[in-house]
């Protein structure tokens, strides 16, 4: 509920800390009475309205108490009719976004969202979807990847003639880089 300052006598020439102890006084009529004497009159229409649907259903004819009785199913037939098309509605959306890569839920809940009509809500939906699928992909995509090749048991590289070769060249450079630092460090001084 809004508070009417112009109720409040010179609220618009106070300054802004008179203004907040004029707000903080502030009491608001009490219409808790008022409130409640209306329910209570709701109540008692809503209760006479009941009673003279019961007279004038007792004062009816027989004929007019069947076709009455005719219509009151044909409402409720009605109703569960639009109900079950609803319901068919939403599950023939459901299968089309399984069939799109839709998880059970989300394909549930954007079904249901198409059928009421809430785009926003598909829409954020479909976001939601391809999240999901783009992450889905990037997955299978890392472990459909082989593992680079030339990795034997163990962790240990596997010997082929290449790494033997180059193992051998490696071993004999070093031999020889160990005897050159030999060499050198007996003519240094």
């Amino acid at each position: 509920m809004k508070i009417n300052l112009e109720s409040i006598p010179g609220y618009s020439e106070m300054s802004a800390e008179d203004k907040i102890k004029a707000l903080e006084s502030f009491e608001y009529d009490d219409n808790s009475a008022e409130v409640e004497r209306l329910k209570n009159a709701v109540s008692k229409a809503n209760g006479e309205a009941a009673d003279w649907k019961k007279k004038h259903n007792a004062l009816l004819s027989e004929d007019e108490q069947k076709k009455q009785s005719e219509a009151d199913e044909k409402a409720q037939l009605l109703a569960k009719l639009e109900q079950l098309e609803k319901e068919n509605t939403i599950s023939k959306y459901t299968a089309k976004y399984i069939s799109l890569g839709y998880d059970k839920d989300l394909a549930a809940d954007t079904a249901a969202a198409m059928q009421a009509g809430d785009m926003d809500k598909v829409f954020a939906n479909g976001e939601k979807h391809k999240t999901a699928m783009e992450q889905r992909i990037k997955t299978e995509l890392m472990n459909s990847t082989p593992k680079p090749g030339g990795s034997g048991k163990d962790g240990k590289p596997e010997e082929t003639a290449e790494y033997k070769q180059a193992k051998m060249l490696g071993e004999q450079r070093a031999k020889n880089m160990k005897a050159a630092e030999d060499v050198l460090s007996k003519y240094t001084i």
